[in-house]
């Protein structure tokens, strides 16, 4: 330990000699004593023993400024500037900011925080003990996206496969919805038990099971089942409106939407009319020749609706869109087999059908066909196109990163729920009406007389109401009239005593005795 006052006065060569000695033990020791030197000069450091702590004296000359406190123990500095750092901050070289640690001991990055090291660990400490995270062996780099709000109780985080996590039930593997079945019955748009539907210029035209066209005006469309959708999204099939008579300047009442209907006992779980009327999801993929906006719409039974523009920017490509809506807490749905509301894709419209507005809370349609304030104006040339297909809706609020992905059903389990709307003797994937022998009914009798034959027909499927049947016979044509196998002539067949799970057929004129009769019917109970 050495201080000096660092001037060496006027003296006898030993004394000299002592003193220069005394001065430069002083710098190499940084001054250490018990105490600060008696004599100080500014930029001084000075090691005060008694406290372990090493100062430097401000430029003022008035005041010490504590560098660090060492421990003389274990040989490592304790801590530096007393108990505190203030403001600490590295820089880039060029002056950015790369690394602050705020009051409070808040940490800010410039840019991604790494940590490595041989354990490749992220540690937090809870005293002595911690828990951390180890990353794997990687060959390539992984990230992981959050949700943007926080699941329910008891549930947990499932992946969709890309890397965009969501809350799920803790039984993993399917999102967490109210539902045990997808809301939406083929949305995946596999079952088309009518085949493709042209020439359409009217309203209430189901084409694609479940999709319904509304048209009025000038327009003339097809809409059939095509072989195109995303890909890697498990979808194979889409619905195609395509425009075959174009109106480029649509009539006040001109309208082209196509809707998808629920019954309104589906959608109970909704509360809508009471304060807990819960909100919406509905997503799918589209693609057109045509780019801009259209509105997409839910409208219920008592013609109260609310929409949202949907917008596709690239023309001709598959682009997925998530729409949100508010529960209607003012109006109750019906809850029994009658409508509850309709999914509504607005593609056109006529002036009677403008209002100037997108309804962004439940309102009166007023008229009912007030919906339409896209831009897309679908329908002005032949050349025109719409696809829709993985449409699904969920319970609650979600954005394109947190959808509950589409819900799959097998083909079996699809076609059940189709048919309680639509079912016939005709085989899948053969359109409704076709000529063909494959699935006819047979009656035989040997008496003759209307009503003498006779059959019921238990349906496979107990449907929404009582069907409409109609007949039809081999040769594709004279719908009503079953074929006779003896001369291939047609014979009248009249139905009654229909039900939702069956139907009894008889003879509607007489006939000779030892005939047989070939039909087909359908039955359809659409909403």
């Amino acid at each position: 330990m050495s201080q000096n006052d660092f001037t060496i006065a006027n003296q006898t060569f030993p004394n000299t000699r002592a003193d220069i000695n005394s001065a430069l033990q002083a710098l190499a020791s940084n001054n250490s004593g018990a105490s600060a030197p008696s004599t100080q000069f500014a930029n001084q450091f000075f090691y005060k023993t008694g406290d372990n702590t090493l100062y430097i004296r401000n430029e003022g000359n008035d005041a010490d400024i504590t560098v660090m406190v060492l421990d003389q123990t274990n040989d490592t500095v304790e801590y530096f500037k007393s108990d505190s750092i203030r403001t600490a901050l590295i820089e880039f070289t060029d002056g950015d900011d790369a690394l602050a640690i705020a009051d409070g001991g808040a940490l800010t990055t410039a840019g991604n925080l790494s940590i490595g090291g041989s354990n490749n660990e992220l540690r937090f400490y809870e005293g002595a003990n911690y828990v951390g995270f180890e990353a794997p062996a990687l060959s390539a780099d992984k990230i992981w996206v959050l949700p943007t709000a926080d699941g329910t109780s008891g549930q947990a985080l499932v992946t969709n496969g890309s890397g965009t996590l969501s809350f799920a039930d803790s039984g993993g593997g399917t999102s967490a919805r109210i539902n045990a079945k997808p809301m939406i019955i083929n949305g995946s748009m596999e079952i088309n038990q009518r085949g493709t539907i042209t020439g359409i210029t009217g309203a209430g035209v189901y084409s694609v099971d479940m999709i319904r066209a509304d048209i009025r005006g000038g327009y003339g469309i097809t809409m059939s089942q095509e072989a195109d959708a995303p890909a890697g999204y498990g979808l194979t099939k889409s619905v195609k409106l395509d425009i075959t008579t174009a109106d480029t300047s649509p009539d006040a009442n001109g309208l082209l939407l196509w809707n998808y209907h629920f019954e309104g006992q589906d959608l109970n779980m909704l509360n809508y009319g009471h304060a807990t009327a819960k909100t919406v999801t509905v997503a799918f993929w589209c693609k057109s020749n045509k780019t801009g906006t259209f509105q997409l719409n839910l409208r219920n039974q008592d013609a109260y609706h609310i929409g949202s523009l949907v917008t596709i920017s690239v023309a001709n490509t598959w682009e997925k869109k998530v729409v949100s809506f508010v529960g209607d807490t003012g109006h109750s749905l019906a809850s029994n087999n009658t409508e509850g509301f309709r999914v509504q894709f607005f593609l056109n419209g006529g002036s009677d059908n403008i209002d100037g507005g997108v309804p962004s809370t439940w309102q009166s349609t007023s008229p009912s066909t007030k919906s339409y304030n896209g831009t897309i104006d679908l329908g002005g040339s032949t050349s025109d196109n719409f696809f829709v297909t993985g449409l699904q809706m969920e319970v609650g609020e979600y954005t394109a990163s947190d959808m509950p992905s589409f819900q799959h059903e097998t083909y079996g389990e699809n076609l059940a729920r189709c048919e309680r709307y639509c079912q016939s003797t005709f085989s899948q994937g053969t359109a409704i009406g076709s000529a063909t022998a494959v699935g006819i009914q047979i009656q035989n009798t040997n008496t003759t007389g209307p009503g003498s034959m006779a059959q019921g027909v238990f349906l496979r499927t107990v449907m929404r109401a009582v069907p409409t049947i109609v007949v039809h016979n081999q040769s594709g044509a004279n719908t009503g009239n079953a074929r006779r196998g003896d001369t291939g002539g047609l014979q009248g067949l009249a139905s009654g005593n229909a039900s939702t799970s069956s139907i009894h057929f008889e003879n509607s004129g007489g006939t000779s005795a030892n005939i047989q009769l070939q039909w087909q019917f359908s039955a359809t109970s659409t909403i």
